[in-house]
């Protein structure tokens, strides 16, 4: 579990992993805000003291860019974005022997307990910062339109795939009809199923895959609500999409971007569906109850709702082998 002291509060936000936050926005900056970001994540204690005129001139960019490029990072300009690195730079002084050989990743020295630590420290910054980047105004409309909406489409592929399916079988346990697609062809055969007031999922962590980005497109034609979980702050699903949520997931040597970018997708998929279940907590634990009876003999564990079947049913046996007599 990552320290609390890993978190610096500054300007009333916490920001726990700013340099991890630019890394993975590279690819959705223009060539001078990625020039900036580099210059950052190279300098961050030089940068910290610069004014914008200042970082402008190192960057070889001009004041205009630098205000893009802090807000492409989700800041209002340049001077919150530098109270945040000057936090990130204390963070980093004080807890330099904790993190600072995660920014290099998993080497081919590392041992198994090295690797068991990176890993687990990465995952858990992972979490730490999705829930710190999350919006809560977007994301309690996200949970309005869930609630509002007769049936919620969700389309990812690839490893957000299994993000897609465990939000289904989480929603379908609170009883809210979902239907979850892994490949495009599959999500447009059954368009049909969705219309105005109903809610299409996007899971992508680049926000740009072809095949998302094409079933967004199809089902907002048909006056869906599309809600997008990415990872960027700049791309076309963030543009198409009426509701983002942003995670926050760091990528190290030796891991495949699916890796941190589903712990972080699942962090928001269980954040929206605990808030879901919350709205209407009678009527989610008598699903949750019946559900749980299905499955509880499969299990091998009785619940009171196996049990009174199980007893209803010998019962009626008793019963029938009496009359039989």
């Amino acid at each position: 579990m990552v320290s609390t002291t890993l978190a610096l509060r500054v300007a009333g936000k916490q920001y726990s992993d700013l340099l991890g936050e630019i890394r993975n926005s590279f690819d959705s900056l223009h060539a001078s805000e990625a020039a900036i970001a580099q210059l950052v994540i190279d300098n961050p204690d030089q940068v910290a003291e610069m004014n914008i005129s200042q970082l402008a001139a190192f960057s070889d960019t001009s004041v205009a860019t630098v205000v893009r490029f802090s807000k492409a990072l989700g800041y209002k300009g340049y001077p919150d974005f530098r109270m945040a690195l000057v936090g990130e730079v204390s963070r980093l002084n004080s807890n330099s022997g904790f993190i600072s050989n995660l920014d290099g990743g998993i080497t081919v020295d590392d041992n198994e307990a090295e690797i068991i630590r990176k890993i687990a420290l990465a995952d858990s910054i992972a979490i730490q910062s999705t829930a710190e980047r999350l919006d809560v105004p977007t994301f309690k409309k996200v949970v309005d339109s869930w609630e509002n909406a007769k049936t919620i489409g969700i389309i990812g592929l690839a490893s957000s795939g299994y993000v897609a399916m465990d939000l289904q079988l989480k929603l379908n346990r609170l009883s809210k009809p979902a239907i979850a697609w892994r490949d495009a062809h599959s999500a447009l055969t059954s368009i049909s199923l969705l219309g105005k007031g109903d809610v299409l999922v996007a899971v992508s962590h680049s926000g740009t895959t072809l095949d998302v980005v094409d079933v967004m497109n199809e089902f907002k034609a048909r006056g869906v609500k599309i809600v997008l979980i990415t990872n960027s702050h700049r791309s076309v699903g963030s543009s198409i999409a009426d509701l983002v949520l942003y995670t926050s997931a760091r990528e190290t040597t030796f891991r495949s971007g699916a890796t941190a970018s589903r712990i972080a997708q699942l962090t928001v998929v269980d954040c929206l569906c605990v808030a879901m279940a919350q709205r209407n907590w009678s009527e989610t634990k008598s699903a949750l109850e019946v559900s749980r009876a299905a499955v509880g003999s499969r299990s091998g564990k009785k619940t009171s709702a196996t049990s009174e079947t199980s007893k209803s049913r010998s019962q009626t046996k008793t019963r029938t082998r009496g009359g039989n007599k």
